[in-house]
């Protein structure tokens, strides 16, 4: 595993909207340039919270009470989330720049 460090998640996440690859079908994260972090899952589900750089990687605390610890893995030609808590991991199908989706959609 090579972990993105903090400088290049300072550049990555902040302003950006990741897009997920859920089992074949796509999931939205955007995390706005302050602490805002908006999600759509595959379902149309969807998720508002508050998120922070931390060492190793980043925390979402989303306001459904849950919480996700990320960590960057990199390897030649894909990135792909790796939770800190159980064994989870999600490739990373895209970045792109900006709230290309327009989140928050309902989010509660």
């Amino acid at each position: 595993m090579a972990i993105l460090n903090q400088a290049a998640l300072k550049v990555l996440i902040p302003g950006t909207t990741h897009v997920l690859d859920r089992n074949g079908k796509e999931a939205y994260v955007y995390f706005d340039t302050g602490d805002q972090a908006h999600m759509l899952l595959d379902d149309g589900e969807t998720r508002k919270g508050s998120w922070a750089l931390v060492e190793g990687g980043y925390v979402v605390e989303w306001n459904n009470g849950a919480v996700g610890r990320w960590t960057l893995d990199h390897e030649a030609g894909s990135i792909s989330y790796v939770n800190q808590d159980r064994d989870l991991k999600v490739r990373l199908a895209g970045i792109l720049f900006g709230n290309a989706k327009g989140l928050p959609r309902n989010a509660a």
